[in-house]
């Protein structure tokens, strides 16, 4: 006789899950302006908020002293205060001098975690001339102060807040690394190598120390 196979499918959750909220709902576009106000270079940053404290994370290199940075927030442009910067890690806090009323300032948690390789994470910013997008990757090399991420950005993502699947802060976007084919003067349109500033010491209370401290100095 023949014999009958029985084949069982079950629903399973998916091996990679990405959450897309707090990337996305917190991310800003960062304005360099020179002195007659024309853009000199724009970068990405996130929004948060600790208590009643809000401030903008972001990376070092978007800081130039000869141009005053603003956030766009889709409405108009609020203008930066450096806080905190860093330019051995490539991390810079910022603050608003006013009110940003067009994108959510989400509440600071971030990983601590020591090696955090093989981690799914997902950022949102604003590469090129684009619109705010989001991307996700993985960790494929973690060091103390910075890791690798396997995923995609360009020039105007630098800046841009990563996050783990659980909203909590990885790092931010500090620098790209982008193949060429040997066929065309244009970089590939593939995963690049993403290097991320971490910020795992970065805690909830040495940052609102920094902001207290600030605020307290003027």
């Amino acid at each position: 006789e023949d014999s009958l196979t029985t084949i069982s499918v079950e629903q399973t959750e998916a091996t990679h899950h990405y959450n897309s909220n707090k990337p996305l709902k917190s991310s800003l576009k960062i304005l360099s302006l020179d002195s007659d106000l024309e853009e000199a270079g724009h970068g990405s940053g996130n929004y948060f908020k600790i208590g009643k404290h809000r401030f903008i994370l972001t990376a070092e290199h978007l800081i130039d002293s000869s141009h005053t940075l603003y956030a766009d927030d889709g409405e108009s442009l609020i203008a930066l205060e450096v806080v905190h910067s860093d330019p051995l890690t490539d991390v810079a806090i910022l603050a608003p001098l006013t009110e940003i009323k067009n994108t959510e300032a989400i509440n600071y948690s971030v990983n601590t975690k020591k090696d955090i390789t093989g981690l799914s994470v997902i950022y949102a910013g604003y590469p090129a001339n684009l619109n705010a997008s989001i991307f996700n990757g993985m960790i494929s090399r973690c060091a103390s102060y910075s890791y690798i991420m396997q995923s995609f950005a360009l020039p105007g993502s630098s800046g841009s807040v990563v996050f783990d699947n659980s909203g909590k802060v990885t790092g931010v976007v500090s620098a790209i690394k982008m193949g060429y084919s040997g066929y065309s003067p244009f970089p590939d349109m593939y995963p690049a190598l993403v290097y991320v500033a971490r910020v795992n010491e970065y805690t909830r209370s040495d940052i609102k120390e920094r902001l207290v401290k600030c605020k307290n100095s003027k």
